[in-house]
């Protein structure tokens, strides 16, 4: 059943909220505990009436959890995850063609890859959302109008017969692939040349099921399909449409369990919790930010679902457009530090998407003839690996790094467990997280009064690996020694911004960071 409704009164047209945001789906979610958690005044607008109670997207991989990690959530979302150890594209007779490995620890400081159950995550974050006094929820309002002003946006919303207009300091649309608000951006799309009909059904299992192979593609060109787990307590398998097939037919649940019963599953052994026709796409929106109306997530883009990583790009894009508008929102840095945003993650999510693009072109061959050679392409060798999983290449990153310090700027942090104040853990969890300027042991820090005060801007902490906090597991050691560095800098994010090798090299990067973020000013007028 779809999560219970919760009441929601008429927002307040008096008061200037920092951010208005349309759109409650994991995005909106995310960013609204972010924003709220730094202590803004925000206010989301759902046009349903309840959480959706459905999963959508069924994989979250460790620099999800450790943005979950930050919104104390984590612990939470893990008990009906399911820690997937393998991804395998297989064709007809069973032959692997390609494999994902996922068994291993990420450098966030979680599995590498978890399989799971949305509503979960959904629940969890609501409840997170909630529990903050600044941010109010108002589901069942559809957003109708966007109006920019000098100082402000002004949105209109409507539920049933009423309407209301409310004014904020920015708006982000996170309304998924038919956003509205990017209508109102006036933004073009870039199709990637993708699009596939897939029908999709999950199960809630009354009894063990032995599939023989639980999390992958079965690359047939008779009827490609995927199976794999949702969490502990649920089960996915997705079928594509084939050519001429109309997907009015399968709105019938027998339709499902036609498709089921090859792998034994039948209505005695699962119930069949939602079943629905999706037609995947890939598209990416040319323009994320018109002065003050930013995209993200769906609404900014669309992959298929064959890498697992839509809702993880979206999250990623609430955190990244979360500290940047906390610091412009304080007046801690400018509004055009908001520009920084698209230049970097529009890159990474094009790629991820070309990934998604060309893993999906693997599995969904429909000729006999097409899917052998493909076959016999693999067998030979012949198909080159999948590249390897992108990191940011520009935005607020330390362009003047150079030597080993280069090798790390725009990649993830590392997060080990660490021993302080008697108690053992993971490193955000004790020590905290944000901006961090994080030296290696053994590692002095001298800075000036001027670069002191660029952290003091950013509430940066400086953490000397070392006794306290202590490096329990050896793993900071081992991070310092593998890149030959002796400081990171990095961002809430948790992506690096610079690096030194040395002592006499911080400040240096200090510096930078000062440069990139710039000094505090209002928005311009908007057009």
């Amino acid at each position: 059943m779809p999560a219970t409704t919760v009441p929601t009164g008429q927002p307040d047209d008096d008061v200037l909220y920092d951010v208005v945001l349309i759109g409650y789906g994991p995005v909106g979610q995310t960013l609204a505990a972010l924003l709220g958690q730094a202590g803004h005044r925000v206010a989301v607008f759902e046009r349903w009436p309840h959480l959706y109670g459905r999963a959508r997207a069924g994989h979250v991989d460790h620099e999800i959890m450790r943005i979950f990690q930050s919104l104390g959530i984590a612990g939470r979302i893990e008990q009906d995850m399911f820690r997937a150890t393998k991804y395998v594209f297989r064709n007809a007779g069973g032959e692997t063609l390609l494999t994902f490995d996922w068994d291993v620890d990420g450098i966030s400081g979680w599995p590498s890859d978890y399989i799971m159950y949305q509503p979960s995550i959904e629940d969890a974050l609501d409840a997170a959302v909630r529990a903050l006094p600044t941010v109010s929820v108002h589901q069942g309002w559809e957003a109708t109008a966007v109006a920019q002003r000098e100082d402000h946006v002004a949105v209109t919303l409507r539920q049933s017969e009423n309407t209301w207009t409310v004014r904020c300091r920015y708006l982000v649309g996170a309304d998924g692939a038919n956003s509205f608000v990017r209508t109102q951006l006036g933004t073009t799309q870039t199709d990637f040349g993708f699009r596939e009909t897939w029908f999709v059904c999950d199960l809630e299992p009354k009894v063990p099921l032995d599939l023989g192979f639980d999390n992958g593609q079965v690359c047939d060109p008779a009827r490609p399909h995927c199976l794999f787990q949702l969490g502990t307590r649920h089960r996915r398998f997705e079928f594509a449409l084939l050519p001429g097939e109309d997907p009015e037919r399968f709105a019938d649940p027998l339709a499902a369990w036609e498709l089921l019963a090859p792998y034994g599953v039948t209505p005695d052994k699962a119930d069949l919790v939602r079943h629905a026709v999706y037609t995947f796409q890939a598209k990416l929106a040319g323009r994320w930010r018109r002065d003050r109306i930013l995209l993200a997530g769906d609404a900014a883009h669309v992959m298929p679902p064959f890498m697992g990583q839509g809702m993880c790009s979206g999250v990623r894009d609430a955190k990244a457009l979360a500290w940047r508008l906390d610091l412009v929102l304080r007046d801690r840095a400018a509004d055009a530090l908001l520009d920084s945003y698209q230049v970097e993650r529009a890159p990474h999510v094009a790629t991820l998407i070309q990934m998604s693009v060309e893993a999906g072109r693997v599995s969904c061959t429909f000729d006999p003839e097409i899917a052998a050679a493909r076959d016999e392409a693999f067998r030979r060798g012949q198909v080159p690996p999948p590249p390897p999983f992108p990191h940011l290449l520009g935005g607020l990153l330390d362009t003047e790094a150079g030597g080993r310090a280069a090798e790390v700027v725009g990649r993830l942090a590392p997060q080990g467990r660490v021993r302080t104040g008697g108690l053992t853990g993971r490193f955000d969890d004790l020590v905290g997280h944000g901006w961090t300027l994080l030296l290696a042991p053994g590692t002095g820090c001298e800075l000036t009064e001027g670069q002191a005060d660029v952290l003091d801007r950013l509430d940066a902490q400086v953490v000397a690996i070392g006794e306290d906090p202590a490096d329990v597991d050896g793993y900071y050691a081992g991070y310092f020694a593998r890149t030959g560095l002796s400081m990171i800098l990095y961002r809430p994010d948790f992506y690096v911004f610079g690096a030194a090798e040395d002592s006499a090299a911080v400040g240096r990067v200090v510096d930078a960071l000062g440069r990139a973020i710039g000094g505090p000013a209002r928005i311009a007028a908007a057009s």
